[in-house]
């Protein structure tokens, strides 16, 4: 299964950089639709084993298990036509017409509240989460024109080679629309910056508590501006860690 080659890497490593890999798993588990049974009886191990890396904290399976882990979920999808390995392998070509302005994957990761310094944003979720939370890539999206030009597989390809990452949406009025997308799919994001609303709908303040994001309103004037400090904060970053 060479051709999965590269989906294999960036799924291992979504896996591996996450801030809790026993959710990470889970997460990974339910997007391909296996349970812990299917996925036990591939790997050749007691579905109990599936259960105890997901569910405690205090046991963090090491890379040749995830390795399995993920070769198994590949190996059912292909056994059931590959729909899923489809879905969100597929590559795509991005342009502001999609609702897509700017994204972009890091080797490095950038702290998470570099992102809200650049963004001159004020922290409504997740402050907890803030200073052990890292960022591996960015997506910045026009809320309004994504959600009318964007599939729902589309929608899937907006979060990179890795879900550790910041989803940035400018042209919201009240915030809804985005977490109600985000609490709808599998994928999720670290963290969560709305630009353009004075406040947030209360619907997307619990969604976000829910779904244990860090959400952030950001008081940049314009999506100009934004835009500039995201990319200058990011080009800094990963020179800084080139020295």
């Amino acid at each position: 299964m060479i051709e999965y080659r590269e989906l294999k890497k960036n799924i291992f490593g979504d896996i591996l950089v996450a801030e809790n890999i026993n959710e990470a798993l889970r997460k990974w588990r339910k997007i391909f639709n296996v349970t812990q049974s299917e996925l036990a009886e591939k790997m050749g191990i007691s579905s109990s084993v599936i259960s105890e890396y997901e569910n405690n904290p205090r046991r963090t399976p090491g890379t040749n298990f995830i390795k399995r882990f993920v070769n198994a979920l590949i190996e059912i999808d292909v056994l059931r036509g590959g729909k899923i390995i489809r879905l969100i392998s597929k590559s795509e070509n991005f342009s502001p017409e999609d609702g897509i302005l700017l994204i972009e994957d890091f080797h490095e990761p950038i702290p998470a509240n570099e992102y809200i310094f650049a963004t001159n944003s004020e922290v409504l979720v997740g402050e907890e989460y803030l200073g052990k939370s890292y960022i591996y890539g960015h997506t910045v999206i026009d809320g309004v024109t994504a959600i009318l030009s964007l599939s729902g597989e589309s929608f899937y390809r907006i979060y990179g080679r890795t879900t550790e990452r910041a989803l940035i949406f400018t042209n919201v009025s009240l915030g809804r629309s985005p977490l109600v997308a985000i609490r709808v799919y599998p994928l999720k994001p670290r963290l969560v910056i709305l630009h353009g609303p004075s406040k947030v709908d209360t619907l997307g303040i619990k969604i976000a508590m829910k779904e244990k994001l860090i959400l952030a309103l950001s008081r940049k004037p314009n999506v100009k501006s934004l835009l500039e400090n995201i990319k200058k904060m990011s080009k800094n970053f990963q020179k800084f860690l080139e020295l």
